[in-house]
């Protein structure tokens, strides 16, 4: 759900200097931070009369990323995705004029129609965000034929290229050790190109999404499984969501470039005379602008309205329409709830605030069908005068959202595999009635969040029905204790430490780099000198 726009402040906070402001000025000093994502803060369209036009950006890296501006200076480098973005990038002015501050600067690789279709439409979005949330019916899919290799050659590495160029053209002349972040799954050969330009560059990518095990990383060609774990390999830090992930990557290394040395015990990799970390960041939510949001007036009618149409207790789920959220087996956990407990047919309604995402991909325009299709055989078969168990909001309405996790009861998130999924963070701050987190063990979250959750199996509808009746069924001391729980744990390990631990590791490395160059003029100056007769 997090991935409403967002809005950078036009001045920075006066408030004490925060662990994250002191882990930015750390590592930075004077510098700007170059970051580099697939969208960028802004999106830009040509309005009736031929004029660009700026939309604040959205998506769930957006959102996480929108805070570093707060922070420290930044060069935010994106993909060119249409062309009014084509159009903005050969105008410096249409670019400075984007962002209210020059705290963050938009750049955006010049990245042909062409070349972006076959890495997003092809590579990035249909193969390798389906293949890493194990999407695929592997029996049938993919197929990876001639026209996919293709677009892997033409479109993905050719983008991945235009990106390091485009961030190297951000580094100051003169500079030494570049500080460079590189985000999620469009970049991940990115890396390895900035490294041949600029070779003391500090590197760091940030995997948003899950990564798989090895074993099915073998079903993808040699040349696409080998290409992204070398590229990432270029990294001096790769952040997964979880140890899980960054566990199997660390085996990926170790299948796929056997000449690596892995250290499971330290989670780094030694390869090429180069040493990469592997790091575990779980992202998590600004709790201060959600809770703003929740407080809203938007929030509080949407508050209103829902109540007027809902039953006595609510069960709510937020989603992107996506297979891998698993809301037909929500669903259907919610019927094999109402057939066995029939007290609870009239008073429990369920609320599901679904986003659309993706509509020009066959597979979710048909998992949108099913859950359509769905949620009206439940209605037709437990609705009762004039009032259905099952409402769905087919829309992105952040506020909306946000109201309906507040007055839940109980909360379902239960997808198959998530990279975080901070539906659930959300829920833990906004929620104002004790409500129950019910979560699937497959969730990024749940290692966060386990203490406080039900867990269930994600494909276990016998199990989530049963956890659904316990939380309803608890009582309301325990209620209270599992989300202060869930809650202070949220309030800790929020978006702010999320990137203060990045950036103190990124501080780390650039310190002991000095400490080693250091360490090398000493002992140089150290050796004796031959006499001039010598």
């Amino acid at each position: 759900m997090a991935g409403e726009p967002f809005e950078i402040d036009a001045e920075p906070s006066s408030s004490p200097v925060s662990p994250l402001t002191a882990a930015a000025v750390r590592l930075l000093g004077e510098r700007r931070l170059i970051l580099a994502a697939n969208r960028g803060p802004v999106s830009f369209s040509a309005g009736a009369d031929g004029t660009l036009r700026t939309r604040r950006g959205s998506g769930g890296v957006v959102t996480a990323l929108s805070q570093v501006g707060e922070h420290v200076p930044v060069t935010w480098v994106a993909a060119t995705m249409n062309d009014a973005d084509r159009r903005a990038a050969r105008d410096p002015e249409a670019l400075a004029r984007a962002l209210p501050t020059d705290r963050v600067r938009l750049r955006l690789a010049p990245v042909g129609r062409t070349v972006f279709e076959a890495a997003h439409n092809v590579i990035a979005n249909p193969l390798l965000w389906f293949f890493q949330h194990e999407m695929w019916n592997l029996p049938e899919r993919p197929m990876i034929d001639a026209a996919t290799m293709r677009a892997w050659h033409s479109g993905y590495v050719p983008l991945n290229e235009a990106f390091a160029e485009a961030v190297v053209r951000e580094v100051p002349r003169g500079d030494r050790e570049p500080r460079i972040l590189l985000h999620d799954y469009h970049l991940y050969l990115a890396a390895a190109a900035i490294r041949r330009a600029r070779p003391d560059a500090i590197l760091s990518h940030f995997t948003h999404i899950p990564w798989p095990s090895s074993s099915l990383w073998l079903v993808l060609p040699p040349v696409i499984r080998e290409g992204i774990v070398r590229g990432l390999l270029a990294n001096d830090v790769v952040g997964f969501q979880t140890a899980r992930y960054a566990h199997n990557f660390l085996r990926s290394v170790e299948t796929f470039v056997p000449a690596a040395h892995v250290d499971f015990l330290s989670r780094t990799v030694v390869h090429d005379g180069r040493l990469t970390r592997i790091r575990v960041y779980p992202i998590s939510i600004d709790v201060v602008a959600t809770r703003r949001v929740a407080a809203s007036a938007a929030a509080r009618r949407r508050r209103v309205e829902l109540q007027a149409t809902s039953a006595e207790r609510m069960l709510v789920r937020v989603d992107r329409l996506e297979p891998s959220k698993n809301i037909l087996r929500g669903f259907r956990a919610f019927e094999a709830l109402l057939e066995r407990h029939s007290e609870l047919r009239g008073s429990l309604s369920f609320l599901a605030f679904l986003v659309p995402s993706r509509t020009s991909i066959r597979e979710y325009r048909d998992y949108g069908r099913k859950v359509r299709d769905e949620a009206e055989r439940i209605n037709a078969r437990f609705g009762r005068a004039g009032r259905v168990p099952v409402q769905i909001f087919f829309k992105h309405d952040y506020a909306q959202a946000l109201a309906g996790l507040s007055i839940a009861n109980v909360i379902l998130v239960n997808p198959l595999i998530d990279g975080m999924n901070l539906v659930a963070k959300e829920a833990a701050v906004v929620n104002e009635r004790d409500g129950v987190l019910v979560l699937s063990e497959t969730a990024g979250a749940y290692d966060q969040m386990a203490d406080g959750a039900l867990p269930v199996a994600a494909a276990d509808i016998v199990g989530t029905a049963n956890a659904l009746a316990a939380a309803l069924a608890m009582p309301v001391a325990e209620r209270h204790a599992r989300l202060e729980r869930l809650r202070a744990g949220v309030e800790r390990e929020d978006i702010s430490w999320w990137l203060q631990r990045q950036l103190e590791d990124l501080a780390g490395i650039v310190e002991s780099r000095e400490s080693a160059e250091e360490r090398s003029e000493i002992r140089r100056r150290a050796r004796p000198r031959r006499s001039a007769g010598g």
